[in-house]
């Protein structure tokens, strides 16, 4: 990964313009962290800024190909396990609406960082 946490992919073996889906979008922390294990995993990957902003405070995306998605989804939990303890063994995010507030239940526009409504820190 560049200085800005970006990466091509190059050198992890994926091909440029190779269909890749995405695992995780979130926080630059949480997108090295996957990345790393990811990589630890032997699964290429690559993460691209999602909004324009510092490269600390932008959400990030961390893409893999279509084959590798399940496996990277496994990993993905399991940094979220590490990083986010108080979450309950059963929570499953992929049933979660990302479109709304956990809290309060306002729409949410993809890629927020708070909820404008409640001001909770979304992932």
């Amino acid at each position: 990964m560049s200085d800005d946490g970006s990466d091509d992919g190059s050198g992890d073996g994926l091909v440029a313009g190779e269909e890749l889906q995405l695992v995780r979008s979130a926080q630059l922390d949480w997108i090295h962290a996957l990345a790393e294990r990811l990589t630890e995993a032997g699964i290429p990957r690559q993460v691209n800024p999602l909004t324009e902003r510092r490269a600390t405070d932008s959400t990030w995306g961390l893409y893999v190909r279509p084959a590798d998605l399940a496996r990277a989804k496994e990993i993905d939990r399991e940094v979220m396990l590490e990083v986010m303890p108080d979450i309950p063994e059963d929570f499953d995010p992929s049933t979660h609406d990302t479109g709304q507030c956990p809290a309060c239940g306002e729409p949410t526009p993809e890629g927020a960082s708070e909820c404008a409504s409640c001001g909770l820190a979304l992932l």
